[in-house]
């Protein structure tokens, strides 16, 4: 029990005064606190209350309430679903008062959950954590009673487990599991030659990785195994490497005996996507739409989020504005097995179409080069003694007599004159040449 005294107390549970202390002395007592944390020093020289000290002694005073007067369950917004649907409102949270430190404060409690600020609450003891956390008063914005619940938890979880720290917190998770104990910044792309080898977890956004965080908690809290987390990064973290998906390509494609070749999901996972995409929950989750919609389209999906549908789902209506209403994590989550292909993949060959013919002109057969088929239907012809390659075109019916193929090719022009052979339309060959060459062969070949 936290005793303070100190000389007054507020009607607002929200400190509205914009004095950073009271003026009177106060006697806080804890047998495992820093009393240090709760008291300032006024310009006199004369230690006061803090700010926190008073918010903690009408915390205290709150918790003595008759039992019929207090919240069925104070913890209740600030664990597991009620805090994670609602986590974007709880983040732009800030107290009702201009006093600096009460914001600066909150908007520390913010960051800290967010892994962009130290803990606004170190120092503090067991009790004083347990009345920040439980406190529904209004003193303390809901981030800085998570942060306080966070700190207390890995106080009790670091006592049970001896000297040895346990990671709790979901980032503490996410940092582990994901860089290997230390968060890199955040990665551009586009995936790259350069940047081939580089972990893909480095593209996640900052609000990526908060995201995921989040889901490593609330996975632990549940019980479930957290690999099911690290099989959907997995998926995400291809994702932003590659632009966003812009630079990936289908698995359909031209495979077994150049017919056109489609994977599909199994029908109960395609149902499921198909669920996903027009529920409610789709609009207000804080999972990327463009990679829930590119993660469930089987072109893209099929292979590279192989199992994990189920589990998506679930994700995207518990981190969404319905979050509180989900039930818990089933126990078939509570373990990890990994998918097999065969048992989620649907290949579907399409024997009515069949890989186009290609449209070169020529290739080698055996050293030597010759037509192909498409060549030949589009009307070229080869000259077998030079390996020259044209086209005939077809001449209209008042042309003069035209002179042969041959005689072109073998340069014999028309006009005895450069000038002539450039100009002249009267006489057109019969057949033209189709490299840019065309004027030096006609340059070469003159005879004056």
């Amino acid at each position: 029990m936290i005793t303070i005294n100190p000389s007054a107390s507020s009607s607002n549970p929200r400190v509205t005064s914009d004095s950073p202390s009271l003026a009177t002395a106060s006697a806080v007592s804890s047998d495992n606190g820093n009393t240090d944390a709760l008291t300032a020093t006024s310009n006199n020289g004369i230690a006061s209350v803090s700010i926190l000290a008073r918010q903690l002694n009408e915390a205290a005073m709150r918790a003595e309430m008759p039992l019929g007067q207090q919240s069925a369950d104070s913890l209740e917004a600030i664990t597991d679903n009620k805090y994670f649907a609602n986590k974007a409102q709880h983040d732009a949270e800030i107290p009702t008062t201009r006093h600096p430190e009460l914001l600066v404060r909150a908007r520390q409690a913010t960051g800290f959950l967010n892994g962009h600020d130290s803990n606004p609450f170190n120092g503090l003891g067991r009790d004083q954590l347990n009345l920040i956390a439980r406190d529904t008063g209004g003193a303390f914005t809901v981030n800085e009673r998570r942060a306080a619940l966070e700190t207390l938890q890995s106080m009790e979880r670091l006592a049970a487990s001896g000297p040895k720290p346990v990671p709790i917190s979901g980032r503490e998770i996410m940092i582990s599991r994901m860089f290997h104990g230390s968060e890199p910044p955040v990665a551009l792309p586009p995936g790259t030659f350069e940047n081939s080898t580089q972990n893909r977890n480095d593209f996640l956004t900052l609000n990526d990785r908060a995201l995921i965080a989040d889901m490593y908690a609330f996975l632990q809290s549940e019980g479930a195994d957290l690999r099911h987390v690290d099989r959907l990064v997995y998926a995400l973290a291809d994702y932003r490497h590659y632009s966003d998906g812009r630079q990936l390509i289908g698995s359909n494609g031209y495979y077994v005996d150049e017919y056109w070749t489609t994977f599909d999901f199994k029908p109960e996972d395609a149902a499921i996507a198909s669920s996903v995409l027009t529920s409610s929950a789709f609009s207000s989750t804080r999972i990327d739409q463009g990679f829930v919609r590119h993660i469930l389209s089987p072109d893209n999906g099929a292979f590279t989020h192989i199992g994990g549908i189920p589990f998506l789902e679930r994700m995207v209506k518990i981190f969404s504005s319905e979050g509180a209403d989900q039930p818990p994590l089933g126990s078939e989550f509570a373990t990890f097995e990994y998918a097999k292909a065969a048992d989620h993949i649907v290949t579907t060959t399409h024997k009515d179409i069949k890989l186009p013919p290609s449209k070169v002109i020529t290739d080698v057969v055996n050293g030597v080069w010759n037509l192909t088929e498409y060549g030949k239907a589009a009307g070229y012809t080869m000259d077998k003694s030079n390996g020259r390659i044209y086209k005939v075109t077809d001449l209209q019916s008042d042309q003069v007599q035209q002179r042969s193929t041959s005689e072109v090719l073998a340069g014999e022009l028309p006009t005895h004159t450069l000038l002539g052979s450039l100009a002249d339309t009267r006489d057109p060959p019969k057949a033209r040449w189709i490299w840019p060459g065309h004027l030096f062969k006609l340059m070469k070949n003159f005879k004056p």
